[in-house]
């Protein structure tokens, strides 16, 4: 036993946490979506608002490093992103209340449903047979502004309670509210990401009743960066988004599921 978890569990969860890295810096997520089931299976010891904080940290880099290659690119809109990442700090908060004071089972649930409808809404986007039509969210400078401090602040939301990066809110958000292409909006919302998790972890940090695993942190974050940093240079060049997406959609369902038979079997 080390860093309070067996070092098998420990090797598992830095090849599929560093294989999450790799692939998700590529889609504008944190990849907190398979990082919190992932450690929910193997770390049986800790707790969700254990896991969590060290889920921001993964997020962190992932999406960081996300941002430095699609930046090099110029995919990224440097001004949207930051005002995102502002409103977005008023979800942060209200995110991390919900998970260090809510009852560990309802937070379970409340993230295994939104596994559910992040995999369900990727498959539809993904095989969805008619044309895609110009958006029609959004048509006056005042509702977008409107759309944009609503679905920032339910980002922060995200990545607050669930460890997340908020991607899968904040990429359709640019997308269809800002009217931007798929590769700009990652990493528009890459940069959201890598300035809201810092944030949540920090609340964390001073949450009483809240233990940060730092040790863990510190072995497993930077096998994460590097993956990512790989992944995503990668990824801009040679990756075909639909394919990937495709193999996650049924990670994300892997992990719902793992989430409720978690729950089945407290």
């Amino acid at each position: 036993m080390a860093f309070g978890v067996g070092i098998e569990s420990l090797a598992i969860v830095a090849v599929m946490v560093g294989l999450v890295g790799f692939f998700y810096s590529n889609l504008g997520l944190g990849g907190g979506q398979l990082y919190v089931p992932i450690m929910d299976l193997f770390f049986v010891s800790l707790v969700m608002k254990e896991i969590v904080p060290l889920s921001l940290c993964f997020a962190f880099v992932t999406m960081a490093s996300a941002t430095y290659s699609h930046s090099r690119k110029g995919l990224v809109d440097f001004r949207l992103g930051l005002l995102l990442a502002l409103g977005g700090i008023v979800g942060v908060v209200i995110g991390v209340l919900f998970t260090t004071t809510v009852d560990e089972r309802m937070v379970k649930i409340a993230f295994a449903a939104l596994l559910l409808i992040v995999a369900t809404k990727m498959m539809h986007d993904m095989y969805r047979t008619k044309r895609e039509e110009g958006p029609s969210v959004a048509t006056s400078s005042r509702t977008r502004r409107a759309a944009g401090i609503g679905v920032s602040v339910l980002t922060g939301f995200l990545v607050g309670s669930f460890g997340i990066g908020g991607g899968v809110i904040s990429v359709p958000l640019i997308m269809y509210v800002f009217r931007f292409e798929t590769r700009k909006a990652i990493g528009t919302s890459a940069l959201v990401g890598a300035l809201l998790t810092p944030a949540a972890f920090a609340a964390y940090a001073v949450t009483e009743n809240v233990t940060i695993h730092y040790d863990l942190a510190l072995v497993l974050t930077p096998i994460i960066f590097v993956m990512a940093l790989v992944g995503s240079t990668w990824g801009l060049a040679k990756l075909k988004t639909r394919a990937v997406r495709t193999i996650f959609t049924g990670g994300v369902y892997l992990a719902a599921s793992e989430m409720v038979y978690s729950l089945l079997t407290q």
